[in-house]
């Protein structure tokens, strides 16, 4: 198996990202996992010592980070890790504007599904330069917030980024316990159904690569055209009985993607099933417009 690898970023790369990093290495360790690289950095690490005051705090949880080396975030870092992991909202907005990284999440959305952040002392202890007490106990706040949340993190990564690469190596079943039932194979891909069905019809299946590919740019041609001849294959069975079928795919985060490994829905249709994929508001464009539309989608695509 490969190594599974997550990073923590925060802004000074001496407290928020610290503590997350050395919790989530605790929580392995303590739970016998093995197989995970796991890191931290900070989008600025102007040079700084840890505060003294953390480095006891974490003591008292069983945890030592005085020989804690800080890092300042690079390109090469990013590259290192499947998993990058934003403590507040505006790591995660540098993290993409600067380094073009459209698959960081932020910490508490990962663990918990909620877009906030994890703040620093300054922002909650406005006198933290001389209320030594205040400082201490923010740090326990937030270490036990960490620790709280680290268990489901720790799920929720394994779910949306290692999943389904166990699912093609037989290492392991649904979230129910149901098996993974290969439908369909070739050298480079697999087709399974879904456990997630709509109320109405009888199938949902998936379509993957076996190599886990984040984003749909990065698969091979030569992986792609096996895609591609699934779907056809499985979408003629389909049709035997059913009258049609939809093929989706979820290409980022906006656009919806939960798990970040590549992957094709085919839906089995039926006129009475009352899905509606394909209702959106459409909005009236001038002809004006819809040639400046195309001629912007033109420069883009020609230009890779």
């Amino acid at each position: 198996m490969d190594k599974r690898s997550i990073l923590f970023v925060c802004t000074g790369n001496t407290f928020r990202s610290v503590v997350a990093e050395y919790l989530f290495k605790k929580y392995l360790s303590d739970n016998d996992i093995s197989g995970w690289k796991v890191g931290s950095a900070g989008i600025e690490a102007r040079p700084q010592q840890i505060n003294p005051l953390l480095i006891k705090t974490l003591e008292k949880h069983d945890i030592d980070i005085s020989s804690h080396k800080q890092r300042k975030l690079t390109p090469g870092i990013l590259k290192e890790y499947d998993i990058i992991v934003a403590m507040a909202e505006e790591h995660l907005r540098f993290i993409r504007d600067n380094f073009n990284c459209r698959y960081v999440l932020l910490f508490n959305d990962l663990a918990e599904h909620k877009k906030t952040s994890i703040l620093d002392v300054h922002e909650e202890v406005k006198d933290y330069k001389t209320n030594k007490n205040e400082v201490i106990k923010k740090y326990e706040r937030t270490i036990k917030e960490i620790a709280r949340k680290t268990p489901l993190l720790f799920k929720k990564a394994y779910e949306r980024f290692y999943l389904f690469t166990d699912f093609v190596n037989e290492n392991t079943t649904h979230r129910n316990g149901f098996p993974v039932i290969k439908l369909h194979e070739t050298k480079n891909t697999m087709c399974f159904m879904s456990i997630d069905i709509p109320s109405e019809e009888n199938g949902h299946l998936l379509v993957v690569p076996k190599r886990r590919y984040m984003d749909f740019s990065d698969i091979p041609n030569k992986t792609l055209a096996e895609l591609s001849y699934s779907i056809k294959k499985i979408g003629k069975a389909i049709i035997k009985n059913y009258a049609g079928y939809n093929v989706l795919l979820n290409n980022g985060i906006d656009a919806g993607q939960y798990i970040f490994h590549t992957h094709f829905h085919i839906i089995p249709r039926n006129h009475k099933d009352g899905l509606r994929f394909e209702n959106w508001d459409r909005r009236k464009l001038s002809q004006e417009e819809f040639v400046r539309l195309n001629k912007k989608f033109r420069k883009q695509i020609q230009g890779l």
